[in-house]
């Protein structure tokens, strides 16, 4: 047991990872006013994105921001991972490949695909922390999720 970190619940952080760049990763895209081939690049450019939307509401412009930010944040996550969880989380999320696929391209097993595939959801679960804080995203969202405590009650990080 780690003195510096809590026990991570391994299987929920990972489907939590899997969760948020499944069902979020494009409608956030879409708020942002990108196109998911815009993540393709290993250098997202810095111009912001264009929207067909004319509505200029406060909120909406905020709402806007914040998921560039997010949208950044999870580029620059994925773009700075070791090479290999690199090309796995870039092939399943960003060009939505199957994970047969994955696996194929980078030449391994079914077996030791999946081992790392969830060294590559909790890596980019630890790095995306880091992201989000350099790229100032509101509210930071933390991937992670915890076992119980010794006194079996629930961590507050659920």
């Amino acid at each position: 047991m780690s003195l510096l970190f809590e026990e991570l619940d391994c299987d929920k952080t990972c489907d939590r990872v899997d969760e948020f760049l499944t069902d979020d990763l494009e409608r956030l895209i879409l708020m942002a006013g990108r196109n998911l081939t815009d993540l393709r690049s290993p250098s997202l450019s810095l111009a912001p994105g264009h929207s067909s939307g004319t509505n200029h509401a406060e909120v909406n412009i905020i709402r806007g921001l914040n998921a560039e930010a997010e949208v950044r944040a999870i580029h620059h996550t994925i773009y700075h991972l070791p090479e290999m969880s690199k090309i796995i989380m870039r092939d399943l999320y960003i060009y939505q490949m199957e994970s047969w696929q994955v696996a194929d391209a980078i030449r391994y097993g079914h077996t030791q695909y999946n081992v790392l595939r969830r060294r590559a959801q909790l890596f980019f679960a630890d790095s995306f922390d880091h992201w989000q804080r350099y790229m100032a995203c509101s509210p930071i969202i933390d991937l992670h999720r915890y076992k119980k405590d010794r006194n079996n009650t629930d961590n507050l990080a659920k």
